[in-house]
């Protein structure tokens, strides 16, 4: 017999993958208007660009109902430590290839 994970745990699971694939679309989102709006825009890619991957892979996942607890915690370092450092990447990108 299969071991299923309790309901409640599958909960927290769909909930926490779905507000990180919304999450990076809205970030994506943001960058893409932030970059229309004049601001620097090869720093601004190279940040959206995993976000955009992200978003692909965790949407992906909320449509198939393949949810795995790895891809829900990976989502949610990643924008933990994109908030945290993202001024400083942003600065560092833009002195190293930006004009």
């Amino acid at each position: 017999m299969e071991q299923q994970e309790p309901k409640v745990f599958n909960k927290y699971l769909v909930s926490l993958t779905k507000i990180v694939s919304v999450y990076c679309f809205f970030f994506v989102l943001l960058k893409s208007v932030a970059i229309v709006r004049g601001a620097w825009m090869i720093p601004n890619v190279v940040m959206a660009i995993p976000f955009m991957i992200f978003g692909i892979w965790t949407a992906y996942t909320v449509i198939y109902k393949k949810y795995a607890w790895a891809i829900a915690i990976l989502g949610v370092v990643l924008i933990i430590i994109t908030r945290y450092y993202e001024y400083d990447w942003v600065y560092f990108l833009q002195n190293k290839y930006g004009n």
